[in-house]
C-alpha cells in the first residue's frame, strides 16, 4: 500500500508552504499494532502504537532528510531499525506524528505484513520516504 497523507497532514503541509506555521517540527516515526488500513480522515487516535518489548518511537530530525528528483520529487530518511526484546505480536504498519504537537501527518500499512514479533532480537526496518508528484 502507498503512504497516505491524512487530511490533517495535508493542512500542515499547505500551511508550511505558505509560511503560516511559524515553527516547523521534526517528525516521529511510530509503529502501529491494530489491524487497520490507513485513510485520509484518520486521526492520531486511529492508531494503536506499539508498546513494550524494547519498542521506542524514533524522532526524525529535519536536517537528515534528503530531497531528490523532480516530477516526482521524493524526500527520504536513512533506514530505521526497530529491534525488540520479546513477543510484541503483530505490527501492521507505521505512522508519522509531529514531535511537539503530536498531530498525525501520514501512515502506511506494510504491504508484506503484518510482521509478527515473537522473540528477543526480532526487528523491523523502515526506510522513511514520501513522494509528491
Amino acid at each position: 500500500m502507498a503512504i497516505v497523507i491524512v487530511d490533517g497532514g495535508e493542512a500542515i503541509a499547505l500551511q508550511l508552504l505558505a509560511n503560516k506555521i511559524a515553527t516547523p517540527e521534526n517528525l516521529v516515526l511510530r509503529l502501529y499494532t491494530n489491524d487497520i488500513t490507513p485513510g485520509e480522515t484518520d486521526v492520531v487516535g486511529t492508531y494503536t502504537e506499539a508498546t513494550g518489548f524494547g519498542y521506542a518511537a524514533k524522532t526524525l530530525t529535519g536536517a537528515s532528510w534528503t530531497v531528490s528528483g523532480t516530477a516526482p520529487t521524493q524526500i527520504a530518511y536513512a533506514k530505521q531499525t526497530f529491534t525488540f526484546t520479546g513477543a510484541l505480536g503483530n505490527v501492521y504498519g507505521y505512522y508519522y506524528t509531529r514531535l511537539s504537537t503530536g498531530d498525525l501527518v501520514a501512515a502506511e500499512r506494510f504491504t508484506d505484513g503484518p510482521y509478527n514479533i515473537v522473540a528477543d532480537g526480532d526487528f523491523i526496518d523502515v526506510t522513511p520516504q514520501i513522494t509528491a508528484d
